[in-house]
């Protein structure tokens, strides 16, 4: 049996009331709204934005037995976005952004950056969830992140995908949102392609590992997600988590391991746009083993 859920809401507080309950292992469906609430469309007078509306996040779901302190694996069994997406930006949102208020609409299963010039410039679809996690351990905004999880804004965290994050709270509080269709790395002008979806979520307590960062597999590889007021200390925070991790696992010295990484290292930045900044880092040669459950098989 699968879960329906579709409350929104746009603060996140660790009392916040759960909105539905699942059973360990169970999943849920949840329909969630694009960042602006809606709002956003092509000839969109952002005079009239309101600004309470925006970037609604869906949830909380409450794991039956979950208690702060246990890893929470959240599997994204399904993603599925509706068939109009938008992307925009305005002054003083993103990185550099030289515009005022601009919106575009794009097909979220066939965009194609047709504007202007009129040739037709395809983009490779990836949906994924900007924003997954569960409630903190203090009031935090949705569009922010943490050890909790929260607006992680990397591609790969689409369909097949697993995250696993540290329940702040008793029952943890599941909730996701900011699906995109596609988005170029970084997020430099502070959307993707976003779109209102239904994702459905596996959720369950991994008990026998705890991860040290919010942890993500997908696409056959791990990743740890880390962040930062500045981009630089989140990276800091990842290359330190990668260091523990591998000394760990291969026995080495943190002087040795240190050194390994620097040659293995693999870095993605995630968003540059947020309060916090975020990058995913892994391992290359199959050392990326080290920063999941099955860390004891390397």
């Amino acid at each position: 049996m699968t879960t329906e859920c579709a409350e929104l809401f746009y603060e996140l507080e660790p009392d916040l009331p759960m909105s539905r309950w699942v059973e360990d292992g169970a999943s849920a469906r949840l329909r969630m709204l694009d960042a602006s609430g809606g709002q956003f469309v092509e000839g969109f007078d952002y005079e009239g934005v309101d600004r309470s509306q925006l970037f609604p996040v869906t949830g909380p779901i409450g794991l039956v037995g979950a208690r702060a302190g246990d890893t929470i694996a959240i599997h994204v069994r399904e993603l599925l976005a509706d068939p109009l997406g938008h992307t925009w930006t305005r002054r003083g949102l993103g990185f550099a952004a030289p515009t005022d208020f601009r919106v575009r609409a794009l097909s979220t299963a066939d965009p194609v950056i047709n504007w202007a010039t009129g040739r037709a410039i395809p983009v490779v679809p990836r949906p994924h969830l900007g924003t997954l996690g569960v409630l903190p351990g203090e009031s935090f905004e949705p569009r922010s992140l943490g050890i909790h999880g929260g607006n992680i804004d990397t591609v790969h965290l689409g369909a097949g995908a697993t995250l696993w994050v540290i329940a702040q709270v008793d029952g943890g509080g599941v909730f996701a949102g900011d699906t995109h269709a596609a988005i170029g790395d970084a997020e430099i002008c502070g959307t993707g392609i976003e779109a209102a979806a239904v994702c459905t979520l596996n959720l369950s307590v991994e008990r026998d590992w705890e991860p040290l960062l919010p942890t993500l597999y997908a696409d056959g590889k791990y990743r740890l997600i880390a962040d930062g007021d500045s981009t630089d200390e989140a990276l800091e925070r990842g290359v330190r988590a990668c260091t523990e991790l591998f000394a760990r696992a291969s026995g080495m010295s943190v002087g040795d391991a240190y050194l390994a990484i620097g040659l293995l290292l693999e870095v993605e930045l995630c968003q540059v746009v947020n309060p916090r900044r975020s990058v995913s880092v892994s391992l290359g040669s199959g050392a990326d083993l080290v920063l999941g459950p099955r860390w004891r098989e390397w």
